[in-house]
């Protein structure tokens, strides 16, 4: 196990007009489980490259248990990387292939030995162990890729996308052994993924990244419910947080409103938080959650709106079923309950839990913050 503090990394390809890394700071604790996540070209592949040595940055600190590994060669990291590809030697088997890291450091053989069976045993290969590469399936080939790393014992495991060559029920059972490992080992792990699931149900924290920039850094709970912009907001969670661009108005009351228009040409007045008051005459973008709009009423809820609207396309998952309908014709996804007797057309009241509700500036697209 090891602690790693990255501190102002910065990354700049030779002809490359912009930063690919804008000054990344990130401390990770021993034992503890990142993931960098983002869309492709936000620089997590760059980032966690720059970790294993194999590529240079232009300036920055890259230190691991205090020392600074800026400068040093990949293989004195004492860090061991997964990739996507596998990376796998096709003439060697399975039994030699998680031996090869342990040969070149010049382990005695029994103890190679026993290391192999002890990973082969963990990541339940050892039926495997003289079969080739090209024997194996792909999540077959992902484990023994991981038991290579796993048998060398480092500091530092890096994992680079490694389950998206897999297919979806593969990848469901790789992220539950991988989730297992960590919790048996203990072990100090920085993963690279898009897939904002895996980040979720892996991490202990998940660092967001757009445009070479941290976007933010926080648990999935505090990521997915207190985003720091509608980026985050955006791209975590699955349908993704709806947006309703309005203006608050005050009641007669001096109570913040918005008012809002169904697909129909219904107009509906919601009531907001009374810590909205301040964003009078202001033009907001309203994020709720697909679960946070629904035809139940949440129990806990201190501010709930109910809108008949108009359900325009369904899609059953199993256990809901995610409505669209239009709020200022704008496509708004809603959590359903299975048991609700939905039907596309069909004009359904629907509630909108706004104790929920995240509330951005329209222009700068950051979360509001309240005192």
């Amino acid at each position: 196990m090891a602690t790693l503090d990255l501190k102002q990394i910065r990354k700049t390809y030779r002809n490359a007009e912009t930063e690919t890394l804008k000054g990344i700071d990130i401390s990770i604790e021993s034992g503890e489980f990142l993931i960098l996540v983002g869309p492709s070209g936000c620089g997590k592949s760059t980032l966690m490259n720059t970790i294993a040595g194999l590529e240079n940055i232009n300036s920055g600190e890259i230190v691991i248990d205090g020392r600074d590994v800026a400068q040093v060669e990949p293989k004195d990291r004492d860090i061991a990387m997964v990739f996507q590809s596998y990376a796998l030697y096709p003439n060697m088997t399975v039994r030699g292939n998680i031996a090869f890291g342990l040969k070149i450091r010049k382990m005695p053989q029994d103890e190679i030995d026993a290391e192999v069976n002890r990973v082969a045993e963990m990541l339940q290969i050892d039926e495997l162990l003289d079969r080739k590469p090209s024997q194996l399936s792909g999540g077959q080939r992902q484990r023994v890729a991981m038991g290579r790393a796993l048998a060398r014992r480092p500091k530092l495991y890096l994992f680079d996308e490694p389950l998206s060559n897999l297919d979806a029920k593969l990848r469901v059972e790789m992220r539950h052994q991988i989730k297992r490992l960590h919790q048996q080992l203990n072990t100090t792990i920085v993963y690279v993924t898009h897939d904002q699931i895996e980040a979720m149900t892996l991490a202990d924290r998940i660092a967001v990244m757009k445009d070479g920039e941290l976007q933010q850094l926080g648990t999935p709970k505090e990521i997915y419910n207190s985003p720091n912009n509608m980026f985050v907001a955006g791209f975590m969670g699955s349908p993704s947080m709806n947006f309703i661009k309005t203006m608050v108005d005050l009641d007669a009351n001096d109570n913040p409103v918005i008012n809002v228009t169904s697909g129909e040409g219904e107009q509906y007045s919601i009531a907001l938080p009374h810590s909205m008051r301040e964003q009078d005459g202001k033009q907001v973008v309203i994020g709720l959650r697909p679960e946070h709009i629904s035809e139940k009423l949440d129990d806990d809820s201190q501010i709930s709106t109910k809108l008949d609207l108009k359900l325009e396309v369904l899609e059953p998952t199993g256990p809901d079923t995610i409505a669209m309908v239009k709020v200022n014709d704008q496509e708004v996804a809603c959590r359903l309950s299975p048991e609700f007797d939905a039907h596309v057309g069909q004009v359904a009241p629907l509630h909108f839990d706004l104790s929920k509700a995240v509330f951005f500036d329209a222009e700068t697209e950051n979360r509001i913050e309240f005192a």
